[in-house]
């Protein structure tokens, strides 16, 4: 399977202030695009995802002053991915790994606080004894800089869970674990 997409979005002025009737002004377009080419190889799912985004205008950087968005001006985001999925009748096993490069297009710097490289792994057993169900996760994030010669620090987190499902699946109780080095909020970009 091969599949392209592109796309165009801004960001505007809030709409909702004022009574309605006017225009919101148009500050910041984007422009992406994408191309996935994925293969079922023996059962096995291997994509491949790359993609383009240009920014007119940054503004993903938080000042720590005032909270507000600071404008790092224009920038080109480059990313790939790669993942592996393989579905068993007792469970699943995922490996993804994406590699970026989010660099402001005048000055070729990175743009802070732009993720540089994700891993990521999930497993899941659904067969065990007494109707128990197992889950684990690994995602390691590469430290990325965070602005003026200064650099973050690298995350790493272990996520598992076990559950029992009951009434015919419908209602599970279980446990979560997370165990995390770093600062695991950076995970979420």
């Amino acid at each position: 399977m091969v599949a392209f997409s592109y796309g165009e979005a801004f960001h505007t002025e809030d709409p909702r202030i004022g009574n309605g009737t006017g225009q919101p002004t148009l500050l910041a377009p984007s422009r992406a695009s994408q191309l996935r080419i994925s293969k079922m190889i023996k059962q096995t799912q291997i994509s491949l995802t790359l993609g383009r985004t240009w920014n007119s205008q940054e503004l993903a950087k938080i000042d720590p002053d005032t909270g507000l968005q600071v404008d790092n001006g224009p920038s080109l985001n480059r990313v790939i991915a790669v993942s592996v999925q393989r579905n068993f009748s007792h469970g699943a096993i995922y490996v993804s790994y994406a590699q970026a490069d989010a660099g402001h297009t005048q000055t070729g710097l990175p743009v802070p606080e732009a993720p540089r490289m994700i891993w990521d792994a999930v497993a899941s057993e659904n067969h065990l004894p007494f109707h128990l169900q197992v889950r684990g996760d690994f995602e390691f994030v590469k430290a990325k800089p965070l602005g003026e010669g200064f650099v973050g620090v690298p995350v790493t987190e272990v996520r598992g869970a076990i559950l029992r499902p009951f009434f015919e699946n419908r209602m599970p109780l279980g446990a979560n674990f997370v165990i995390a080095h770093g600062y695991t909020g950076q995970t979420t970009e």
